[in-house]
């Protein structure tokens, strides 16, 4: 209740000063580089099935990449608030059953992590120029969703897809935006905490940095 309650008066509190203030409207797309815990479908990276059987092999997670769009409303004009939605993907961290008597591997698993962070913060401008650096902080609402497909002759079937579920988070950050006069190109990394509140007892801290390239149409 409390989340909804908090995004809730922060919509309100733009809506009081939209009518007022030229709204801008963003996209965008990047890397992000998960920390370790990203992708830890198993809680090791060796599982011992039997000696006479095989083992579990698990790769790194991958780098993904994100997306997304956001809205712009300045403040003042040092100040931008700043909302959005986006979908970060995470594919396929591996896991590889390998058989004693055979040479090649038997079955790979591929495991993809899918989070969709709804945001809402502050852009913070040190100065206002062709070249305007600035600070970035926000609140996130993240749904969380895992798949785990079985490769097959170089097909992906999927076996089976986690629940939906959602944890809040936070975002601090820098970046850059370059006035183009007609349009702003925006330079920005973050890191991500996917999970600050609502984890159970279990579950690993989910965090991730991106780094993304985007364009800015209207007020900035």
């Amino acid at each position: 209740m409390k989340k909804y309650f908090l995004f809730g008066f922060l919509f309100i509190f733009v809506l009081n000063i939209a009518n007022s203030a030229p709204i801008g409207f963003g996209v965008y797309l990047g890397l992000a580089t998960p920390n370790n815990e990203i992708n830890n479908v198993y809680n090791s990276d060796k599982i011992n099935l039997n000696s006479n059987i095989g083992r579990f092999l698990r790769e790194s997670a991958k780098i993904g990449y994100t997306f997304g769009i956001n809205a712009n409303l300045p403040l003042s004009n040092n100040f931008v608030f700043k909302s959005g939605i986006a979908l970060c993907r995470f594919p396929q961290t591996e896991l590889k059953i390998y058989f004693p008597e055979q040479q090649v591997d038997t079955v790979v698993l591929k495991s993809t992590q899918n989070i969709i962070p709804i945001s809402a913060g502050i852009d913070l401008f040190v100065f206002k120029s062709v070249i305007s650096p600035y600070l970035s902080a926000n609140l996130s609402y993240n749904y969380i969703v895992n798949t785990l497909d079985i490769v097959k002759l170089n097909q992906e079937l999927p076996i089976a897809t986690s629940e939906t579920y959602s944890r809040l988070g936070a975002g601090v950050g820098a970046g850059l935006d370059f006035d183009l006069e007609i349009l702003t190109l925006n330079l920005e990394a973050k890191y991500w905490w996917v999970n600050l509140i609502g984890k159970t007892a279990e579950e690993p801290n989910k965090n991730y940095l991106t780094v993304t390239l985007g364009v800015i149409f209207g007020g900035r």
